[in-house]
């Protein structure tokens, strides 16, 4: 099965209290719910936020390793 992964930079990005956090933090699983899970695992501990309120932002975070394209963006 594909590895899904999110970082923690990318859906706190979004968060009115998340200004100026540059958190390292990656969730790694086997599948979305396991990823959510550590997501918000880790907000709670860490940032005192609660995920829930941010799962829509976070789902879209969750990439599948080794499926992003590259060369999509037009000539500049």
């Amino acid at each position: 099965m594909p590895q899904m992964y999110a970082r923690c930079n990318n859906f706190m990005s979004g968060a009115a209290s998340a200004v100026g956090v540059n958190c390292k933090f990656i969730a790694i699983g086997e599948s979305e719910d396991e990823v959510l899970n550590q997501v918000y695992d880790h907000l709670g501990s860490v940032h005192s936020v609660d995920g829930k309120e941010l799962t829509n932002n976070i789902k879209r975070c969750i990439f599948t390793r080794g499926t992003k394209v590259f060369g999509t963006r037009g000539h500049g």
